[in-house]
């Protein structure tokens, strides 16, 4: 059970991993992510076929009687016709959907349908997808403080040069196009962390069914950051908006991350979790 276990826990992480670089890529186009995102949703898979041929050794038996094993199979063909989907030309939406669907199903099927001992799995997936949601949160904390560092020192550039105030400590700084462009970059990284990071704790309370945690501080605050970021790729894209209102977007969007990190306090769901 131990080799399933690992088998299983493996095909999470690279699962997620997959829908990170997917939600990166639909966020920016960029075929470098997709190429790895494709890459990994092969490798997850292969691992679910990995998983249902050791239980077809162990068990001497195709897994397929029971709601967990149904699920299983169903979970592989999607994730595989999705993997066959990222082979064609601007399918990459609809790969992200039925990854979307596919991690759900996966993470669902491990809380309410798992093998062996009910309790000790539900404990073992819990904890795995706890580490999952703190490594991405982390991540994208870091990656939008980055992004708001580099939106400061754009407002900065752009009041010094708007006054004319030229001097040796502006020269020793980043042009305001290079500043745009790494802030960019690093609120590029941090938003589909941030959003996979959100989608693994939603999982956590579906599966529990503890739906008052929906209305939590914290869940509230995270859903009012992510649309603020949502709302600053929308305006990138636009020409109406100008690198200091976007810097100010930024801003904005990572005061309302702070705001969630200090809602802690207040908020139930990490008492939940015993976090």
């Amino acid at each position: 059970m131990l080799l399933l276990a690992s088998l299983i826990e493996l095909m999470i992480y690279i699962y997620a991993l997959s829908l990170l670089f997917y939600f990166s890529d639909c966020v920016s186009r960029s075929v470098r992510s997709r190429r790895i995102g494709a890459g990994l949703l092969g490798v997850t898979a292969l691992l679910q076929f990995s998983v249902i041929a050791v239980r077809i050794v162990l068990e001497g038996r195709v897994p397929i009687f029971s709601v967990y094993d149904f699920l299983f199979l169903f979970i592989f063909v999607l994730t595989s016709a999705g993997f066959g989907l990222a082979l064609t030309q601007k399918a990459e939406f609809v790969v992200l959907l039925l990854g979307i669907v596919g991690f759900t199903a996966s993470v669902l099927n491990e809380f309410w349908f798992p093998v062996g001992q009910h309790a000790e799995h539900i404990g073992y997936t819990q904890k795995l997808l706890l580490i999952l949601h703190v490594v991405l949160a982390n991540l994208s904390l870091v990656a939008l403080t980055i992004a708001a560092v580099f939106g400061i020192l754009y407002l900065f550039l752009y009041a010094m040069l708007k006054r004319k105030k030229w001097n040796d400590m502006i020269r020793r700084l980043p042009s305001l196009e290079q500043t745009e462009r790494w802030a960019h970059v690093s609120v590029l990284t941090g938003t589909p962390l941030l959003i996979v990071s959100l989608l693994v704790a939603f999982l956590l309370i579906v599966a529990q069914r503890r739906w008052e945690m929906l209305l939590d501080v914290k869940g509230i605050t995270t859903f009012a950051a992510l649309a603020v970021y949502g709302l600053y790729f929308l305006l990138k894209r636009t020409s109406k908006y100008s690198g200091f209102s976007i810097a100010k977007w930024t801003l904005a969007g990572y005061a309302l991350v702070i705001i969630n990190l200090l809602s802690n306090a207040f908020s139930e769901y990490h008492k939940w979790n015993g976090g």
